[in-house]
């Protein structure tokens, strides 16, 4: 049983020697340069119902702790929203939709007007449509909900590990 420690001791040592160091880099606090960035991050106002859902969940996820910095960089998002039936009953009526959020989103540095990152979130979602109105209509909600809730947190992701980037630019 020995040898299972030592393996393990040499793994996280070879970790320790490769550069690895973690996202946050000092933890959710204002030592970590990654948390500083994000939180001066300014999300622009997103159209329609999931579009403030996004838009909220993202002010969370970039200022967890509810102050922020001076807003450096400017965040646009524009979201396609689809739904897809994809079940059928014997009837002819749709039993399953899948339905699929797209988040296209473009960083600019506001000093400079530049743009400095973006790129595109997906999301799908399934819910079931069942006899009873109000149930088919909260499993809609909460597949939109999820949806956004996954969308949100690939871009708050995909931020993080561009200013954690040594080359970032900015």
């Amino acid at each position: 049983m020995w040898w299972s420690r030592a393996i393990a001791l040499c793994a996280l040592l070879a970790l320790g020697a490769c550069g690895f160091q973690p996202l946050y880099g000092g933890g959710q606090t204002k030592q970590g340069v990654t948390f500083a960035e994000l939180s001066k991050i300014r999300v622009d106002p997103i159209d329609h119902r999931a579009g403030q859902m996004v838009r909220n969940h993202l002010a969370d996820r970039l200022t967890p702790t509810g102050r922020s910095g001076p807003k450096r960089y400017r965040l646009a998002v524009n979201l396609v929203w689809s739904s897809e039936g994809l079940a059928l009953a014997r009837d002819e009526t749709v039993t399953r939709y899948n339905v699929q959020l797209e988040a296209l989103f473009t960083l600019t540095d506001t000093k400079t007007g530049k743009k400095i990152f973006g790129g595109t979130a997906r999301s799908i979602a399934v819910y079931n449509v069942v006899d009873a109105d109000y149930s088919t209509l909260t499993a809609e909600r909460d597949a939109e909900r999820r949806a956004v809730r996954e969308v949100s947190d690939e871009i708050t992701t995909r931020l993080s590990v561009f200013f954690s980037s040594p080359g970032k630019k900015g």
